[in-house]
């Protein structure tokens, strides 16, 4: 069972009706590039936020240390 490799796929409509030309999933060159440099400025701004939001965090990471060792003191020591 093997297919003419001249003979596209046939597409089909979202109502199932087949379309006569069949779409080209390939990708351009052009088309992957934009697609990488979006997906590096994306992941660039999150990092850059996530990143800006620990270091600018208002209770400093001491204070948050030793609250968290008062808390874990005080749920040991209660019976």
């Amino acid at each position: 069972m093997s297919q003419r490799p001249e003979a596209r796929a046939m597409t089909f409509d979202p109502y199932g009706e087949p379309l006569p030309v069949a779409r080209d999933t390939a990708l351009s060159a052009g088309d992957r590039r934009a697609r990488r440099l979006a997906v590096a400025v994306f992941w660039t701004l999150a990092l850059t936020l996530v990143a800006g939001r620990v270091y600018l965090d208002p209770v400093p990471a001491a204070h948050g240390l030793a609250a968290a060792r008062a808390h874990l003191v005080a749920l040991v020591a209660t019976p």
